[in-house]
């Protein structure tokens, strides 16, 4: 995997979502809007046949069975075809880490059609139901049902490139950062170093990189040592004092992390992982 899309991987699993309406509506000719700039997502569900959306200087006359997505922040209009009658579900939302939109980020289809009309209806209207429900776990399911729905249409749409300009902005230095952190596990890495490395003040990267990991660069860079040493501890005989030198940890603090992380000592754990493995 690419650093960038590394970096794009912890963004996009740090997402917050927001929902701000979800619903079944019957469009008929009051289905009108023009020149719309809103700040929020739109993602569509075509029950049928008849709509026509003009996004930036593109056009589209979805169909049924298609997952549209408009992305907040571009121009767009939307109209029933005359003498045409359809339903769509609709979901207005916005999926942010740190102030960056996902589909400021992505360069995806606006639209795709579902391998599965039905299921992906049901989906939907699960979704719209949750959204209006009032128990205490009711919006928790609207959103990991809009997840669902997301991450159908962008592994529909397959997968999703980066955005032009966003390969030359913030997450090119992220993923830098990044690569910077994965060679030094060893070293006594300061903030300073980092900041300097991209050239941001110290108090921007700590925000940028909390936005796109959901945590600090140490708390990152311990993650990624532990990662690693747990490689260690399946796929190498290496002691577990050797496993704290090669992080540049004393034995203690090491044995200390690593049951943080995975709730064993180095030993136990390799004894565990080992034990699981199947008969070769």
């Amino acid at each position: 995997m690419s650093l960038q899309r590394e970096a794009l991987g912890s963004y996009i699993s740090n997402l917050q979502l927001h929902i701000s309406e979800a619903a079944l509506v019957t469009c008929t000719a009051s289905w009108y809007h023009m020149d719309v700039l809103s700040d929020f997502n739109r993602l569509y569900y075509f029950l049928g046949d008849g709509g026509h959306i003009r996004l930036g200087n593109d056009e589209m006359y979805p169909k049924r069975g298609q997952l549209v997505v408009l992305p907040a922040g571009t121009m767009l209009s939307l109209q029933t075809l005359e003498g045409r009658v359809f339903s769509k579900y609709f979901c207005h939302f916005n999926a942010k880490a740190g102030d960056q939109e996902l589909f400021q980020l992505l360069e995806t289809p606006s639209c795709v059609d579902v391998p599965d009309i039905e299921a992906t209806a049901e989906r939907f209207g699960d979704l719209a139901r949750h959204y209006r429900d009032d128990r205490l776990t009711s919006m928790l399911r609207a959103k990991l049902l809009l997840q669902e729905l997301l991450c159908e249409f962008l592994e529909l749409g397959g997968g999703a490139a980066l955005r032009q300009s966003a390969a030359s902005g913030p997450l090119d230095k992220m993923s830098q950062v990044l690569a910077y952190l994965d060679h030094h596990l060893a070293d006594d890495v300061r903030l300073d170093q980092l900041a300097e490395l991209v050239h941001f003040h110290p108090n921007y990267l700590i925000r940028l990189f909390k936005s796109v990991t959901g945590c600090s660069p140490i708390q990152y860079l311990n993650q990624r040592r532990m990662e690693q040493a747990k490689q260690w501890m399946l796929t190498t005989d290496m002691t577990v004092s050797e496993a704290a030198d090669r992080i540049g940890s004393s034995l203690y603090q090491f044995s200390k992390m690593f049951k943080q992380h995975t709730g064993l000592s180095p030993s136990d754990y390799r004894k565990m992982m080992r034990e699981q493995r199947p008969p070769q």
